[in-house]
């Protein structure tokens, strides 16, 4: 893994880090359809604006979509982006050790 995989797994982790993070994505993992931020409030300890927010850090890390519908942003999962992402962290985590150090 080189110095540019490492950060961005890295941040990924971090968005993935904070406890409302990670409960909308395990909310928007449960969701057969995209949700705007008022219906993901549930899963949170923070007011609508807060998800907001918590919904923007993990759209610029590329874990969530958006699409404005008229005045509402829905959102969903990038299932297969962060598959693929954390996929790599496992694939290290699995490997066999090489002798050579």
């Amino acid at each position: 893994m080189n110095q540019n995989e490492a950060q961005e797994l890295a941040d990924l982790l971090k968005a993935l880090g904070e406890f409302n993070r990670l409960s909308l994505v395990y909310k928007l993992c449960q969701c057969k359809a995209p949700q705007n931020a008022m219906c993901l409030c549930e899963c949170c300890s923070v007011d609508a604006s807060g998800v907001s927010r918590h919904l923007k850090v993990l759209s610029q890390e590329g874990i969530v979509s958006s699409e404005r519908k008229g005045r509402e942003i829905q959102y969903s999962l990038n299932r297969s982006e962060v598959l693929k992402r954390l996929r790599k962290l496992i694939d290290i985590i699995e490997a066999e050790p090489s002798l050579e150090t």
